[in-house]
């Protein structure tokens, strides 16, 4: 038959199909039927029109039927919207009883900062700083006691409030992977610190000034914390009180509520930078004007984290919570011929590395100890300065603003890279069907690794805050492509796999990046300190070597820290390539239509 003719006798469904597939509806029934009809148009397609237009288009209209019998259809719902208007709300709903332990918390902090500063007038000095109280005086003495807001550019001013905020936001909310402990701690100080600095402007008879200027931009930003402080708590109480569940299962559920009420104060901790930057400071604007924004910003806060809550509720949510799905205590097998979600990417992400927990951690533990004495080794300098300076590293110049240029550090952190993404990619090349691991496939593979990790690390080392950047933006895609060279794709194919998937990869490298912070921020934690210095208070000998030691401890420390970032990433990259690749050439599809042509050439031959 003609390929004109044939797509004349069957563009009517074909067109139904498209129809169908697009609709919101789909009559399953009639669903199945044109499903098994485009199959054997495609069949009959591939065997007579293999390199003509009609099989492509049919392939792509099969792999859409396919896709949306698998319960792959793409959501079409407004999750952006969902999220604010339903999912947030019901969450501090759930979190109702931490949100409030935390405004006591912070409450009960400010007073003691209030009745301490009165009992004692060194107090303030002790708590907000000896050179914030010198700038302080001075400025009350020009007459201009808020002139603090005055000093920087507005655009870099903003840009370091934002960052500071959103870091002390989530420290806040990871130090409560500590039993709350951590979380707790940081509440009170902040809530002493705002007391001491409204009491200390209260006696110079300056607190109505002091109040309109700070909680101009406080109101968003201190509500903001407090938020982050009942995500804290929420996330500690996941392993305080399991409940039914084991441990660990409260905790991922804990963790995932949570992680979502610190997400939702993110844009308001950018709202209070850019008031903070570029309206505190002008300080003679009339008092009207200050107190109305200040009454908006507090009505915003309880309007919608507590009102409209309570008022959904009352009417009744239209979704329940969509609460993370716990998988059964039984062995988990990852697919690598699905096209998979960014959860389920994530999900699959997480119990690989559970399921091979001991071998990748073994492996952390050994480079990281190897990576301690290289630092120990190759620095003339005070161990103190090693730490200072390693920090800069981890955390870039946009924390610290510390250089990260020594060739021993780029050695150290591109090595353990290359060595931990070889030890993950060849776990997963063999779960997914590669039965023998020559030595020349773990050469290849190192190599391979060495080459374009080498280039991602170079970027923060050698390009300072452009190279910090850079690779934040560009991580992800690297660890996407060496997966691809080392699985040994070409470059034709590893480009076909990307055109299909740009979006997922990158929102990927958002989760992960997020995730990065987690951890890093876990490693200059002040709980993680005093851990470390009981260990220093058990050394018996000298000072200097006790100090050293401390010093090696947490670089140690830190370095696990980041190195146990390395196997998250290479694994969910490698899924996330698995995935594109079924978009990008439909294998599982293929044998599927396959294994259908074949069961009905045997129905119809017997």
């Amino acid at each position: 038959m003609k390929e004109t003719r044939f797509v004349r006798q069957n563009k009517e469904k074909w067109l139904q199909s498209e129809q169908l597939l697009e609709g919101e509806n789909k009559d399953p029934e009639k669903l199945s039927t044109l499903f098994t009809q485009v199959v054997d148009d495609l069949s009959y397609s591939q065997t007579y029109y293999k390199n003509r237009s009609v099989r492509v288009y049919l392939n792509n209209i099969a792999r859409n039927f396919f896709s949306n019998l698998s319960n792959k259809r793409r959501d079409n719902k407004n999750h952006f919207k969902a999220f604010w208007l339903s999912e947030l709300p019901q969450i501090v709903i759930y979190c109702r009883r931490e949100l409030l332990i935390s405004l006591a918390v912070f409450l009960l902090a400010a007073a003691i900062g209030v009745f301490s500063s009165a009992r004692d007038e060194t107090f303030p000095e002790y708590i907000l700083g000896q050179g914030y109280m010198e700038i302080t005086k001075e400025n009350i003495k020009k007459g201009d006691p808020m002139a603090i807001y005055k000093d920087k550019n507005q655009l870099e001013m903003a840009w370091q409030i934002i960052s500071n905020n959103i870091q002390v936001a989530f420290r806040t909310y990871v130090l409560g992977i500590f039993m709350s402990i951590g979380t707790s701690l940081i509440m009170i100080y902040n809530g002493i610190m705002i007391g001491t600095f409204q009491y200390y402007f209260a006696q110079q008879d300056l607190l109505a000034t002091s109040a309109m200027t700070i909680w101009l931009h406080g109101t968003l930003e201190i509500s903001s914390i407090i938020i982050a402080g009942g995500a804290g708590l929420t996330l500690g109480s996941g392993l305080l009180f399991p409940g039914t569940y084991t441990r660990l299962q409260a905790f991922q559920l804990s963790a995932v509520r949570s992680l979502k009420l610190v997400f939702g104060i993110v844009p308001i901790l950018i709202i209070a930078g850019i008031i903070e930057s570029f309206l505190t400071r002008y300080t003679e604007v009339p008092a009207f004007a200050k107190l109305t924004l200040i009454f908006l910003s507090a009505l915003f806060i309880v309007g919608y984290f507590v009102v409209y809550p309570w008022w959904r509720l009352k009417r009744g949510f239209s979704e329940p919570l969509q609460e993370t799905k716990l998988q059964p205590n039984k062995p988990y097998l990852v697919s690598y011929t699905k096209i998979k979600s960014q959860a389920e990417i994530l999900g699959d992400t997480f119990n690989f590395y559970k399921r091979h927990g001991a071998s990748l951690f073994r492996w952390t533990l050994l480079l990281s100890i190897a990576g301690t004495a290289v630092y120990y080794f190759t620095y003339e300098q005070e161990l103190s300065f090693v730490y200072n300076d390693f920090m800069g590293y981890l955390l870039g110049e946009i924390f610290f603003g510390l250089k990260a240029d020594s060739l021993p550090k780029f050695l150290v952190a591109s090595l353990t890279a290359a060595s931990l993404a070889t030890v993950t990619w060849l776990l997963i090349l063999k779960d997914s069907g590669l039965k023998t691991i020559t030595a020349g496939i773990r050469v290849q593979t190192f190599v391979k690794s060495v080459v374009l990790l080498g280039i991602l690390f170079a970027m923060p080392f050698w390009w300072q805050g452009f190279g910090y950047t850079l690779f934040a933006l560009t991580f992800g895609l690297v660890f996407f492509v060496a997966f691809g060279l080392v699985k040994g794709d070409s470059w034709n194919s590893l480009r076909a796999t990307f055109s299909q998937g740009f979006v997922q990869i990158y929102g990927l490298q958002v989760v992960l990046l997020f995730t990065a912070l987690v951890f890093l921020l876990l490693a200059i934690s002040p709980v993680l300190y005093l851990y470390v210095q009981a260990i220093s208070w058990n050394l018996s000998g000298e000072k200097g070597l006790i100090e050293k030691l401390t010093y090696l401890i947490e670089i140690f420390i830190k370095l696990m820290m980041f190195n146990l970032i390395i196997p998250l990433v290479c694994i969910s990259m490698s899924f996330v390539y698995y995935s594109l690749q079924e978009v990008a050439f439909a294998g599982e599809l293929k044998q599927a239509i396959a294994r259908i042509t074949l069961k009905k050439s045997r129905g119809k031959n017997s």
